[in-house]
């Protein structure tokens, strides 16, 4: 994490992406060592790690093919967790890619409008040059 975390610590998104990634990795294998805990010999069909990690991948991101789940209440209590977790850490990595895009069109309309407002003032320094030229209205 410290590597990463130095080499992404150019920008905000960068740590944002380490922090959310390494967070979300913890996340999941406390999820399956917590649901490992109250599943493991008590009739339900998470009993290894293995499983574990599997039912904790899948919850996170939502897909919940259906083959491993949780069948005691404490499990339960440990998916509803991992599946609020799992959409809070989606939801930052959508917001934080929502910001990299509206930055980036941001930065796109900026620089088109500097370069019309360039061309403007182009075109007023040359008007001016024209009515300089021209001779003076008689009265």
């Amino acid at each position: 994490m410290k590597v990463l975390n130095r080499r992404a610590s150019t920008g905000l998104r960068g740590r944002v992406a380490v922090y959310v990634a390494g967070g979300s990795a913890l996340l999941a294998f406390c999820g399956a060592l917590a649901v490992l805990s109250v599943e493991r010999g008590r009739g339900g069909n998470i009993a290894t790690i293995g499983d574990a990690l599997w039912w904790a991948a899948t919850t996170m991101t939502t897909v919940g093919y259906g083959d491993r789940y949780p069948t005691t209440g404490q499990g339960r209590l440990v998916a509803v967790a991992l599946m609020l977790s799992g959409i809070a850490l989606l939801g930052v990595v959508t917001a934080t890619f929502a910001t990299w895009l509206v930055q980036h069109v941001a930065a796109a309309e900026q620089e088109q409008t500097d370069s019309l407002q360039e061309q403007l003032d182009d075109m007023r320094a040359q008007l001016d040059e024209v009515l300089r030229r021209l001779p003076a209205p008689v009265e």
